[in-house]
């Protein structure tokens, strides 16, 4: 009987002396958890006669209030496709974006992409953009 006690002592300060050893690797700074990113790929359909090499333009996802979720991004003329990456998995909803810079009336319509329902991260979620011609129209102000 005195054996079993001394051989449970004993393992029981191996088995707290091992947590702790390796307890300090756990909450290591260069061990960090990576978080899933939600990944949105935004298409900006071409467009024959589109002013984009004259105008200016931002492309942008932004929540149902219209705040931005993530930076935007200039448009760039030949450039069609543009990638955003959020932190985290929710339900909601996301709307991509592409506006003239305030001091430029274009004349183009750009009609909002608009995505409801979960996003989880990991997962990438496609928007398409249709720029189309108008007359005195700013895209994104509707």
């Amino acid at each position: 009987m005195k054996t079993t006690k001394i051989i449970s002592a004993i393992s029981l300060v191996l088995v707290l002396t091992a947590n702790l050893l390796f307890a300090g690797n756990i909450s290591n700074p260069g061990s960090t958890i990576k978080q899933k990113l939600i990944t949105y790929d935004v298409k900006v359909k071409f467009a024959p006669n589109f002013p984009g090499v004259n105008a200016h333009y931002l492309v942008a996802i932004v929540d149902e209030n219209g705040s931005r979720v993530v930076p935007a991004q200039p448009f760039h003329p030949g450039v069609w496709s543009y990638t955003f990456k959020e932190a985290g998995t929710f339900k909601g909803t996301r709307i991509a974006v592409m506006v003239p810079y305030p001091a430029n009336q274009a004349g183009w319509s750009i009609p909002r992409s608009v995505l409801k329902g979960m996003f989880y991260g990991g997962a990438t979620y496609r928007f398409v953009l249709t720029p189309e011609a108008g007359e005195n129209v700013r895209g994104g102000d509707e």
